[in-house]
């Protein structure tokens, strides 16, 4: 459990600092415009209830193989299906890149910023021995 609060932690600094990235913004609110128009799609081509189409519009994005139960029927689905993985995975995959190489560069300036304090700590003790 404490791992995992650990874990939790960087992932929510690094995401405050990316937050701040304004590429990061646009992959996001790039993502948030594809995530809106599949799941419009969805809805009005399949006649799958909104939620599900929000949830089929999301989790086939993410790159796992997750089964949804929901299979697209109409041959106009099946077509845009493949265009939407195709242009949304590759922003999904942006925004995870960018998500993981915040949390790594958090956890290294982390690393630095302990080796600064104990060398500074290392430092005192020596100047209060002489």
């Amino acid at each position: 459990m404490i791992s995992f609060i650990l874990t939790l932690k960087r992932l929510l600094s690094a995401l405050r600092k990316l937050a701040k990235d304004s590429l990061f913004r646009t992959l996001l609110g790039t993502l948030a415009v594809i995530l809106l128009s599949g799941t419009i799609f969805y809805y009005q081509t399949e006649g799958w209830a909104l939620l599900d189409s929000l949830y089929f519009a999301f989790i086939s994005l993410l790159p796992t193989s997750m089964e949804t139960g929901l299979i697209p029927e109409a041959t106009l689905s099946k077509w845009f299906t493949m265009i939407y993985l195709v242009v949304g995975m590759g922003v999904m995959l942006m925004i995870l890149i960018r998500v993981g190489l915040a949390v790594v560069n958090f956890e290294v300036s982390e690393e630095k910023n302990n080796e600064l304090q104990k060398l500074i700590k290392k430092q005192k003790t020596s100047k209060q021995k002489k």
